[in-house]
């Protein structure tokens, strides 16, 4: 499983915005190395990134496109390579919502469907065992805004559904599985405003003081104003 979690996060832009704010950007990823060296000397790489890009264009609704690449190569102490290279690519719909009031936590739910394949290669050798695919996976989470709109998410279970054939093999291979709690996910999106008019840096709770404060000056223009004294006209005189 993944070792490290790290956000693939854009930067330079002017207008920010909360995460879960309409008409945003969504950007989030995660990619994992890791390296094993035995007392052979044969060593072994593993890696892959997964960013994926999504406009929200309500509330609760984001839909956007994900892809994917790893490798695993090994090499043993006389140098030969191999290689297994896996690639997805695909769509995916995620709904979020704010737990009660609040503007910090919210959950969301993601749908992934993807193609998916991969191909071995040795050496300098053309490559083999080529397949391909398709994966549906449905996985809910916890979300925590952090400012900046950056978030925090946190997800420990989900349940997919793949299929895996190699070119020129009669079956396929299906794959069902469900998992909760099994392990903890720890991840970072964030989303950028692309709405018409420019949005100032906002954090968590600003929204609430935002309005407090159009209230109490909605009040002072209701209250009554003190009436001018008038003069007398027998001090004039």
């Amino acid at each position: 499983m993944k070792k490290l979690i790290l956000a693939l996060l854009a930067a330079g832009t002017i207008t920010t915005a909360n995460a879960q704010e309409p008409h945003s950007i969504l950007l989030y990823g995660d990619v994992s190395l890791s390296t094993t060296r035995n007392a052979a000397l044969n060593k072994t790489t593993n890696w892959d990134a997964s960013p994926g890009v999504g406009y929200q264009f309500n509330r609760n609704w984001t839909v956007g496109l994900a892809i994917s690449w790893g490798q695993a190569a090994s090499k043993d102490s006389s140098g030969v390579k191999n290689t297994d290279n896996l690639y997805s690519i695909g769509p995916f719909a995620r709904y979020s919502h704010y737990i009660g009031k609040s503007e910090t936590f919210f959950y969301y739910s993601q749908l992934d469907f993807d193609y998916q394949g991969g191909y071995h290669t040795s050496g300098g050798n053309p490559a083999t065992n080529k397949h391909s695919g398709v994966f549906i996976g449905v996985y809910p989470a916890l979300g925590i805004n952090v400012g900046r709109g950056l978030c925090l998410n946190f997800s420990i279970g989900g349940i997919s559904y793949s299929t895996d054939k190699v070119n020129g093999a009669t079956y396929s291979t299906n794959t069902f599985d469900f998992w909760f709690g099994h392990q903890m996910n720890v991840g970072i999106s964030k989303n950028f405003n692309c709405g018409h008019k420019m949005h100032s840096h906002h954090e968590p709770g600003d929204e609430v003081h935002r309005r407090k404060a159009d209230k109490m000056e909605d009040e002072d223009d209701a209250a009554p104003k003190p009436k001018k004294k008038e003069r007398n006209r027998d001090d004039d005189e």
